[in-house]
Formats: C-alpha cells, sequence, structure tokens
C-alpha cells in the first residue's frame, strides 16, 4: 500500500504549528492505515459530493494531547486504486467555519 500527500499538505502542517505533535499523529495514522487498511482502519467515512471519485474523511488521534479523536485532526484523502491512497487535506477540528470552506479546498486540491 502507497500513501502519497499532496504536496500543500506542507501548508496544512504549518496552519497547526501551534498544537503540539501534527506531523507525528498524521505519521502514525499514515502507518496504521498502512497496516488495517481502509475496511479496519477506525473512524474513516466516505465523504460525499465528489462525484465517482472515492474520497474518505477520517479521524487522527492528536499526540501529545489530551483529547480523542472527536476533538483531535480531520484528514481527507482519495482512493486512486485499492492500493494507491493520496492524502488532500490534513486539518484541526473546528478550524473551518464551515463543512462547504472544506469541501471547496478538497475540490481545489483535486485540480
Amino acid at each position: 500500500m502507497q500513501i502519497v500527500r499532496h504536496f500543500e499538505i506542507e501548508k496544512d502542517l504549518k496552519e497547526l504549528r501551534r498544537f503540539p505533535a501534527p506531523l507525528q499523529s498524521l505519521e502514525s495514522w499514515e502507518r496504521l492505515f498502512c497496516l488495517k487498511g481502509i475496511k479496519e482502519t477506525t473512524g474513516i467515512k466516505p465523504y460525499p459530493g465528489f462525484g465517482h471519485l472515492r474520497i474518505y474523511k477520517a479521524r487522527v488521534v492528536p499526540l501529545k494531547e489530551n483529547c480523542g479523536k472527536s476533538d483531535g485532526y480531520r484528514l481527507v484523502f482519495q482512493m486512486i486504486d485499492d492500493e494507491n491512497y493520496k492524502i488532500l487535506v490534513f486539518s484541526r477540528h473546528g478550524i473551518y467555519k464551515s463543512e462547504q470552506e472544506l469541501i471547496n479546498k478538497v475540490k481545489n486540491r483535486l485540480n
């Protein structure tokens, strides 16, 4: 299984620098996802509204913080095929004013 990151993920990580360990949290989720796959990794749901594209959203547990998935990071990724995935957006819960703002960001990164 191969996971690649959209080139703008670095920008997402810079926006999250006030939090203790965003990069480590992302890397930890990537390792777990590679071991378990899409069906066994908890917190993954299809993200509707993208037509035939297989887009999913996931919750990521923040490391070095005393909170759970619900207050943690959000990750949106695309399933290219059964073995290849691309992370499109990595953010924190509550950063976006609306769900539409996040959807627009995903659509921009798909182009």
